[in-house]
């Protein structure tokens, strides 16, 4: 349980300042054109939070062996995809 709630602090940690780095980045660098560096990756952590949080509404309704393991996994995908971003957006900064 312990190592759960490990992985769950450090996955919002992660979240959290991927998300305030969008923030602060998309405001700074703000122009009139739809065709962002970074929106692709912006996309794709959006997508992987919103199956991530689909996923714990579902494990918290029916909380199976099954559905841990997807959402440990879409847990995995959303750090993943943050760090993408997150690189883009350093990249963008350069």
């Amino acid at each position: 349980m312990n190592r759960t709630r490990t992985t769950v602090v450090a996955f919002l940690a992660t979240v959290a300042f991927g998300t305030g780095a969008v923030a602060a980045g998309s405001t700074a660098f703000a122009d009139d054109t739809t065709d962002a560096p970074c929106a692709t990756q912006q996309a794709h952590v959006d997508k992987a939070t919103a199956k991530w949080e689909a996923l714990q509404a579902k494990y918290a309704a029916h909380p199976t062996k099954k559905v841990k393991k997807a959402k440990k996994a879409q847990a995995q995908r959303v750090i993943h995809q943050t760090a993408k971003l997150d690189k883009c957006v350093a990249a963008q900064t350069s």
